[in-house]
């Protein structure tokens, strides 16, 4: 089963307090960021990365257009 963008986002949220702290935290949004990314759109990608202020912890948002 897949995961809907509400459960992506919700593990982005869980894990963005832990960045720099927890070994893998960043990997983890990196790589949930990239899902987001593959199967909602580069849209949806950057509002997360804007929603939980990751561009603090070293995310940047991507350009949208191809």
């Amino acid at each position: 089963m897949s995961e809907t963008l509400r459960q992506l986002r919700a593990r982005v949220k869980r894990e963005s307090p832990y960045v720099g702290i927890r070994p893998y935290s960043h990997n983890i949004i990196r790589l949930t960021l990239a899902e987001i990314d593959k199967r909602f759109g580069r849209p949806a990608a950057n509002k997360a990365v804007r929603d939980f202020n990751l561009e603090d912890k070293g995310f940047n948002e991507e350009p949208e257009h191809e």
